[in-house]
């Protein structure tokens, strides 16, 4: 499968985020709709790019330094998901190339955490109305050149190419345990400044208190193999052999795995949000040492239950207790979801609106010139 034929190209490019997995299930639905190619300078990130995201063209550079050269010399604007990349690569792209490129900042998910990453952007995706929301709150919304709002692309993608994606996480994923029976899916969030993640709280007792009559994925944040590497190892071999357990440490793909859990695990990861649309049960953990410095920091609990930390020796007597009190929280679910991500969009008008978005910016800046 190769990218979309139907829609014409542009003079825009994805920018992969050196090597963070995580951020190609946002990038690559947008290399999707828009026709662009995807420029990489790792080999491991084409391989994996190969394989969970065929219908996107890629090109590969062989060094890190040759990758500005390439855009330059090829493109006229990127889309990127890193939030530094304006600020570090603009100044380079106009006093080594002579040569304004667009950055276009594309979010990686939607959670509670702070909304630093949207400062000093250009143009921005924003997924629903919670987003401009508190990007008003923030003081970003109106410093922009342009924002296109997406929906929820990621499912959109994920529903165009469904059987591809359902294979292969059954492949990969669900043909590992011995099994068939209710999933929980456990996706802790990575250390980051704010101390969201549960990680190191509860990983471990999780696991070792694991009933037979589950199935558990532990989606363990790409970063935390980064920042924890020995840890991730420890986990990895230490239950390699436990049939109702599968560990994922360098895994893109979020919608074909929320698709078949059953029960919801977290802390604070926008994979909380993404399980949202399938109105099932959450459970959640909250960090007694993370910081609290919005009034919305924990927004996304009050769509499940947060389990008490009396309770973390006792786990899963906690989330069966408390199954029942889940169905109450349907409402709450759906109405969050339809505020975070709003209707889903056709990918045909909103590469239209960007490319119009971009159009203007390009016509008002020539005026200025003049």
């Amino acid at each position: 499968m190769k990218k979309n034929s139907n829609i014409p190209n542009a003079c825009g490019v994805c920018l992969a985020p050196g090597d963070s997995v995580n951020h190609l299930d946002h990038l690559a639905p947008i290399a999707y709709f828009m026709n662009v190619p995807m420029v990489i300078d790792e080999e491991f990130l084409i391989e994996t790019m190969e394989k969970y995201y065929p219908q996107v063209e890629n090109i590969y550079v062989d060094h890190h330094a040759k990758i500005l050269e390439t855009i330059a010399t090829n493109f006229d604007f990127l889309f990127v998901s890193c939030s530094n990349y304006r600020a570090d690569l603009s100044p380079l792209f106009e006093v080594i190339f002579r040569k304004k490129i667009q950055f276009w900042y594309c979010p990686h998910g939607n959670s509670d955490k702070m909304y630093k990453q949207f400062e000093n952007q250009s143009f921005v995706f924003i997924y629903g109305n919670q987003m401009e929301e508190r990007l008003k709150e923030a003081d970003y919304y109106n410093t922009y050149e342009g924002i296109v709002r997406t929906g929820n692309y990621r499912h959109t993608f994920y529903k165009k190419h469904e059987t591809f994606y359902d294979n292969l996480v059954e492949e990969e994923v669900f043909s590992k345990f011995a099994k068939k029976q209710p999933t929980i899916l456990y996706a802790p969030t990575w250390v980051d400044q704010e101390k969201n993640s549960s990680f190191f709280d509860v990983g471990l007792s999780i696991i070792d208190q694991l009933p037979d009559h589950y199935n558990l994925i532990i989606k363990i944040h790409p970063w935390m193999v980064h920042q924890k590497a020995g840890h991730v190892a420890h986990i990895e071999e230490r239950y390699k052999d436990k049939q109702n357990v599968v560990v994922l440490p360098l895994y893109p793909l979020i919608y074909p795995l929320l698709k078949r859990t059953d029960i919801y695990l977290g802390d604070f990861s926008s994979v909380g949000y993404d399980f949202l649309y399938y109105n099932r049960p959450m459970f959640f953990f909250e960090p007694a040492s993370r910081v609290k410095e919005r009034s919305y920091s924990n927004h996304l609990h009050h769509c499940g239950i947060v389990i008490p930390e009396a309770s973390y020796s006792s786990l899963f007597s906690f989330i069966e207790n408390n199954l029942k009190a889940q169905e109450k929280l349907n409402d709450a679910r759906e109405k969050t979801y339809d505020d975070a991500f709003g209707e889903e969009r056709d990918f045909d008008e909103i590469q239209k609106e960007v490319l119009d978005v971009l159009a203007t910016a390009q016509t008002q800046s020539d005026c200025q010139l003049s």
